[in-house]
């Protein structure tokens, strides 16, 4: 099942994902409470948070009072944060934990312990810390609110009980988009730790034609999708620049956010990349060690015939076996991209670009 972007394993079951599962974080936690009335974890995270975005909206904003611009641009920034709960649940309970355990099936060795480890090191910072993402959030976006307020005040947000549902607005706001930055950083963490201290296996007849790494590449494309949600509130941030003496600060901080895109996805997959190469370096070279050795005891004379032919054929044969795994090492790819991660890649990217290249040319037509 997919549901806004997101693969969804119906088949994998809280059992199969238990051994890499700490406690949920909190707005898990509310999710999976509201999935005792609606089953459906997307409808759930709907029914428990996703209508707050929504709801202060439509107490704050006054579409008679509003222009056309800003109540485009709040709509785009509502729309962005109504499936936080979901993605926030998504990542907690799947996305996260389906890593650790496809990389226990596909690229580490059975008896890697560090895996274990990482796992739960992961899972408890996912879990314990994200009020560091949220409070950087909190600081950035809370200043912005309150040097707007003549903006806002111009678009109709006057009375107490507005400019209360507009702050309530921002902060669910900001508490998602925190959680989602935070969701990013434990990523790239992940991924480069596991990277530099798992035993990796590298499996150049893996069905997904990248050794395993696929693992490795849904995890970072799938956590790019969802910070890429963000570039919903870029007309809203334009807008907002546009008002008040700090907008540079604002503009500074979507080209960032452009690059961290970016970023979120090509650093760990590169750490990746460069140790699954160093890995089959190794192997090409152990390969290429042993091909040698062979050659050179097929080479030896031996006195007796009979003997000499039979071992000369199992040595040809194990050379063969040799260099077959040494083709299928080094034509492997080791980079986790196949085309499904490349279109979504690419989208992740145009997400931002399209809507930059929104408020430059076609605002001006909508005021």
């Amino acid at each position: 099942m997919s549901v806004e972007g997101y693969n969804v394993q119906a088949n994998r079951t809280s059992a199969e994902l238990a051994p890499y599962r700490a406690k949920p974080i909190w707005p898990s936690r509310i999710v999976e409470r509201g999935r005792t009335f609606v089953d459906t974890p997307f409808l759930a995270a709907l029914l428990v948070g996703g209508w707050i975005p929504v709801a202060a909206t439509l107490l704050a904003v006054d579409r008679a009072e509003a222009s056309t611009l800003f109540v485009l641009g709040q709509s785009m920034a509502c729309l962005m944060v109504v499936v936080g709960p979901y993605d926030v649940w998504y990542f907690d309970r799947h996305l996260l934990p389906g890593f650790f355990k496809d990389a226990d099936e596909t690229l580490t060795a059975d008896d890697d312990t560090v895996l274990s480890s990482l796992s739960r090191r992961y899972d408890t910072y996912y879990t314990d810390y994200w009020w560091v993402s949220v409070g950087i959030w909190a600081v950035l976006v809370l200043g912005v609110f309150v040097v707007s307020q003549p903006y806002f005040l111009s678009q109709g947000i006057t009375s107490p009980l507005e400019r209360v549902a507009y702050l309530c607005f921002f902060l669910y706001w900001l508490t998602i988009v925190g959680l989602r930055s935070h969701a990013a950083v434990v990523t790239v963490l992940a991924i480069r730790s596991f990277a530099e201290n798992a035993t990796l296996d590298i499996d150049p007849l893996h069905p997904d034609g990248l050794g395993g790494l696929s693992a490795v590449g849904n995890l970072a494309i799938q956590t790019t999708v969802i910070v890429s949600l963000g570039s919903f509130a870029l007309p809203l941030s334009f807008q907002i620049a546009a008002h008040n003496a700090f907008g540079g600060f604002v503009y500074a901080g979507v080209a960032l956010f452009v690059l961290l895109v970016a970023a979120n996805f090509a650093y760990p997959t590169y750490k990746m990349n460069r140790r699954a190469q160093e890995i089959r370096e190794r192997l090409l070279e152990t390969h290429k060690d042993k091909i040698r050795t062979l050659e050179a005891q097929l080479d030896m004379p031996d006195d007796d015939g009979e003997v000499s032919v039979r071992e000369n054929q199992l040595l040809q044969l194990e050379i063969q076996r040799e260099r077959r795994e040494f083709r299928d090492h080094q034509s492997v790819q080791l980079y986790p991209l196949s085309i499904g991660i490349i279109t979504r890649l690419v989208s992740s990217l145009l997400l931002p670009i399209f809507f930059i290249l929104f408020e430059f040319f076609i605002t001006g037509m909508i005021q």
